[in-house]
This record gives structure tokens, sequence and C-alpha cells, in this order.
């Protein structure tokens, strides 16, 4: 639920006692179980993600259809973190299996449980506990034999279970996820049954964790920024806050640049530096920026990330001129940034960086165009031919131009990707993952063998092939004249150009280049440019970001605490019905006549039948008498 525990909860408030270790746990499955999901930079192979609409129509199905992802119920882990994790192996294996499980050991460093399935004879069971001499938990009990047949029904479902398994989805999607769809959920995927009181109680549990997460997940964002700065020498962490009506500091935006990182891409990456935002899908509405560079390697190393409440002008502005101190960018006169087509990014580019080289990004640019072009199939061929021309004499080019020239100046609609996470946990969560990615990125840079980096071999297959049909010429200088098919381009292996402008572009040898090398019997890799060599690589990875401490040892830095932002629901929503187009926004419309009830005994028009005989007393005079009635008509008295 949140990373910082609740150490003083307040009275009567519901909260999650196992919320810290739980967090720690699965923070520590993700950082193992990481795997490299980056997409592989292929040259002249068209990305299959075309349609970012129908894409992001298509994930939020999928992720409203079985976005609860789980283990895979193996309980052949001998070794365990903590108690929690064995709790969630355990439940693992139940969602698997769909047996009735049920726990019958709860102390605090033992825990059990078995198989209640055939009437209580299932002989399945398991046991772990925490030896005195070893801080690891281990399972010293495991039969797996099972004699039950699986009928919808297990005890461990109760409903601080359902609570945990649906957080993360009720803290994203609270409307959708009624207590129907809960049950219809679990029943569907794991079909195991449940009540829907329990169901509803688990609703209103996530809830109330949620608004406890919401009120306590800023308290201690100083300390945080604080054992930052401690564990990493020299790393700058700004907490940017105003101060609201009552005096009291509200966060604004928080951004972390590690000293490592800056140091690293300083030293051993390109000058290139490709920014975007991602929207973050919690209470806090905001959004978080990320700076990233390309290792040798060509896949993305992390320079800077911050959050900011919204992605405009000033923020953008914000984040740059951080960027521009830190990696002491100056003017941005030799470095390229790379980046969509948001407005305020670009104002903010072209005042804190004026001479830097500005590129937009080419999937962007074609999830723009293709919104006004019926053959989409045949566009995007195109497209990505265009933007794979390394020169203005390409004959891919005529065709481009006349069917793009009424496209050009379309205006142009960004799309961003989404997170999910409460604010600490998720700051904590990509520091983690940075610095085990670098760390498993030096464990592979330095074990590779070769001058050259993967990408180059990668590249270099790719240009073999064509390589084999050129024909070479030689002439004085060193100067070579090779043919591809129809097109002729010069060569010179001494300066490393060739006419296609291809070679200069990509730093590696072109086709042309490649089959000049292989006519020579000389070695490609000898002729790469030095970014993409190993010993670049090695460098790459060689300091990584220093591991950090668990909450309870963070500095008490004795600041004034920061407070969450104003909640989108807290601000005040314009009720009035909104005048169309061509309706006067001034002009009344006449009151419609409303029907007066009378009463259906005496006829009186101030009450009804029902309450006639109360109507009746109140009216009786001092001296006797009364009002006589007469029907559908106001009463007068005699």
């Amino acid at each position: 639920m949140t990373l910082i525990p609740v150490t003083t909860p307040p009275i009567g408030v519901d909260f999650d006692e196992e919320a810290a270790d739980r967090d720690e746990f699965h923070m520590d499955k993700l950082a193992t179980d990481f795997t490299e999901t980056e997409e592989l930079i292929r040259h002249n192979v068209y990305p299959e993600s075309d349609d970012e609409a129908e894409e992001s129509v298509r994930s939020d199905a999928a992720r409203r259809g079985c976005g609860i992802v789980r283990g895979d119920g193996s309980m052949y882990k001998r070794s365990l973190y903590n108690g929690i994790t064995f709790k969630e192996c355990v439940l693992d294996y139940a969602l698997a299996s769909r047996c009735n499980l049920k726990q019958y050991r709860y102390d605090r460093d033992r825990i059990g449980f078995k198989c209640v399935g055939a009437k209580g004879k299932c002989m399945w069971k398991v046991y772990a506990a925490s030896l005195h001499n070893d801080s690891m938990w281990r399972i010293t009990l495991y039969m797996n034999k099972h004699i039950c047949v699986p009928n919808g029904e297990c005890e461990m479902f109760k409903v601080q279970v359902i609570a945990r398994l649906f957080l993360d989805k009720i803290r994203e999607e609270p409307e959708y996820y009624m207590p129907l769809k809960m049950e219809q959920t679990i029943m569907e995927k794991w079909k195991i049954s449940v009540t829907r009181g329990q169901c509803q109680a688990a609703r209103r549990k996530d809830l109330g964790w949620i608004e406890l997460e919401y009120d306590t997940q800023f308290e201690r964002l100083r300390d945080y920024g604080a054992e930052i700065l401690e564990a990493n020498q020299g790393s700058v962490v700004e907490i940017d806050t105003v101060k609201n009506d009552a005096g009291q500091d509200v966060f604004k935006r928080f951004y972390v640049c590690f000293d490592v990182l800056r140091r690293t891409w300083k030293k051993s990456c390109r000058p290139l530096i490709g920014v975007d935002g991602c929207f973050l899908k919690e209470k806090i509405k905001g959004q978080l920026l990320v700076a990233l560079g390309r290792d040798a390697d060509n896949a993305i190393y992390p320079i800077a990330w911050c959050v900011v409440q919204v992605e405009n002008t000033d923020n953008w502005s914000w984040f740059v001129n951080r960027l521009k101190i830190d990696l002491e960018l100056g003017d941005g006169d030799g470095y390229i940034m790379v980046s969509d087509r948001q407005k305020g990014l670009i104002k903010a580019v072209e005042l804190e960086l004026p001479k830097i080289e500005h590129r937009k990004c080419v999937r962007h640019i074609y999830g723009n165009l293709k919104k006004n072009h019926l053959n989409k199939k045949r566009l995007k061929k195109l497209f990505w031919d265009l933007a794979w021309c390394y020169n203005r004499h390409s004959t891919r080019l005529t065709a481009i131009v006349r069917m793009l020239k009424k496209t050009l100046s379309s205006p142009s609609i960004i799309q961003s990707t989404r997170q999910e996470k409460p604010f600490v946990a998720m700051l904590e969560a990509v520091r983690r993952l940075a610095m085990v990615r670098i760390a498993k990125r030096s464990e592979l840079s330095h074990s590779h063998e070769g001058i050259c980096t993967s990408y180059v071999k990668r590249f270099l297959a790719e240009e073999h092939k064509a390589a084999s049909q050129c024909f070479v010429y030689p002439s004085t200088n060193g100067a070579y004249e090779v043919y591809l098919g129809y097109d002729k381009h010069i060569v010179c292996l001494n300066e490393r150009t060739c006419t296609c402008m291809k070679f200069q572009i990509c730093g590696i040898p072109c086709e042309h280049a490649y089959e000049l090398i292989m006519k020579k019997t000389l070695e490609a890799e000898d002729y790469v440019c030095q970014w993409f060599r190993t010993f670049k690589w090695r460098e790459n990875y060689t300091d990584g970001i220093v591991p950090q401490r668990g909450p309870r040892y963070w500095p008490c830095t004795g600041g004034e605490t920061v407070c969450p932002p104003p909640r989108p629901n807290d601000e005040k929503v314009d009720k009035k019905r909104k005048k169309g187009a061509h309706k006067s926004p001034t002009k009344k419309q006449p009151k419609q006549k409303k029907r007066i009830m009378h009463c259906g005994i005496c006829g009186a028009a101030d009450h009804n039948c029902k309450y006639h005989e109360k109507t009746k007393k109140k009216n009786t005079t001092h001296d006797g008498t009364q009002v006589e009635s007469s029907q559908g008509c106001m009463t007068q008295e005699k």
C-alpha cells in the first residue's frame, strides 16, 4: 500500500499493518524478476505499434480484463525473505490450484497452511518458520499431495486478502471495480466463489487504505530526499512547495539527479538527451518527466526525473533549467535533444537551450499524420522510409513528398503512457529499478567480448546482406566508387565517409563501405566510431547508484512537513448547464406553470389527504368553528 509505515494511525481509521513489509516484498520481486523488455533499435524494420488510439483501447480492455498479475504458484522456494513472502507464495499457489487452503498457524515466527478439502481429509500441508540463528524464513515441511477436487471454496479468501488483491485496481479505477465486478473477476479468473458482502467490505477497506495513504505519503518526503543525498554524495534533490491559505507547505514538484548518472553521461555517453512525460494514475494527479541518454549498446541510460502537477511551459522550463545546470549544457551548443511536439516543452527548450539541436520523435509525428490519411498501411511504409533516408537524393523521396504535402500542416495531438503507484513508493521503485538495471547491464557489458557492442554486430549483419551485391572500383587518394544497383557512391575509408551519408550519421560502416572493407580484407569493427566500442560500454556501467536504507533509518531533517496537493475532487465544479452554440447566453426561458396539489377531503391547497387530520387540528379556531370543505377550491370561513 505505502512504502512509509504509519506509526500513529488516526483513531478509528483502518490501516494495513503489513503494508511496509508487503511493499518491500513486491519491490524486491520486481527487482529480482527484472528482465530486459526494452525494444531493440533496428534499422529498416517497421514498428508494430502504429495506431496509438487503437493500442490504448486494447490496453485498457486487457488491463481491465486480466490486469491482476500473480505468480505461477511454485512452492519450491526453500529460502524466503520474510513471512509476507511465504504468505504471497501460498496465495499464488491457492490461485493457481484453486484448492481450499486455510491458515492454521499464526505465530510471528511460524506460519502454516493446510488444505481442508475432501471434508478435511486432504493431505496437502506447508509450514515455514524463522529460525533463531537465521534471518531468513525457511520451508521446513511441505506435503504436496491433494486428494480433493476444487469446488470453488477457499477459506484463505477473507476480506483482507480480497482487499490486497484489488488495491491497485481500485486505486486506479474506483468507479469500475465495484463489488459485483470484483466478485465476477474472482470467479472468472480463479474460479473461486466469494460473497457480495466480502467484496463490498474489501472495497471499503481499500478506499480507507487509499485515503490514509493519500494523507500520509508526503510526511517524510524531505527525509527521503535527505537519504538520497547522504547515500549518494553530490546528487541533486529539489523539493518545490507553495504556501496555502493555512500557511502550510503544499507539494508542487520534485526533482532528482544522481551524481553518478550525470557524471557517467557526461563522460561516456553521446551528447543526446531524450525527454518525455507520462501520467500518474493515482489520486495525486500529475506527470512524471524523465531525461534519458543512450549507452554504447544504443539502449536507454537514465539521467534525471521529476514529478510535476501538470505538463506546461512553467514546469518544463523548470525541468529543462535543472538539466541545463546539472549537466552543464550552457546554451545547448553541441548537444541534441529528442522529444515529442508538446508546445510547453518546445517553448521551454527555446528559452533555456537556444542553440541545442531539437529533434522531434518520429513515432509522434507519424501518429499525427495518419489521422488525416485514409491509407494508413501505405503511409506507414512511406513515412518510415522517409525517416530512414540519409540524403536528399533518395529515390524514395518523390512519392513521399507528393503524398504528405497536404498532411504536414496538420495539428499534432500527443498521447502519453501511464503509471500507477503511490508517490514515495513510485520514486523509490524508479530509483531501485534504475540501480538494478545498471548493475545487470554492468555485468553484461563487462562479460562481453569483442571490439564493439552487440548493437553493432546486429547492424553489420544487416549491412553484410546488401554489401554482397555491391561492386567496387578503385581510384586515387584512397577514394573508391561503389555501385549498388543503379546507385553509385564515393567511399573513403581514411576519412570514414560515404556520399550516401549513412556512414557519417550512424557511425557504423554502410553497405557500400562494408563491401570495400571486405574487398580489402579488413575488419569492419575497426571503422566503427568510439561511441559503440566495448570499452565505452563498460565505462557506461562501471559506477552505479549506491543502495539506500529503509524508511526507519532515514535521517530526520526536522523541516516543515510537506502536505499533499489539493485533490481534483475538492475543486469547485461549475454545475451550470452549458449553453449551446446557437442559444442566447442571457435570454431566460419562461417558467413553466406548476401543478398545485389539493387535499382530496377538504380541497385545501396547503396539504394532501395524508396530512388532513393534522392540518384540521391546526386550523381549528378557539371559538369552536371549523373550516368547511369544498372540492377543488380554496376554503373560506363562513
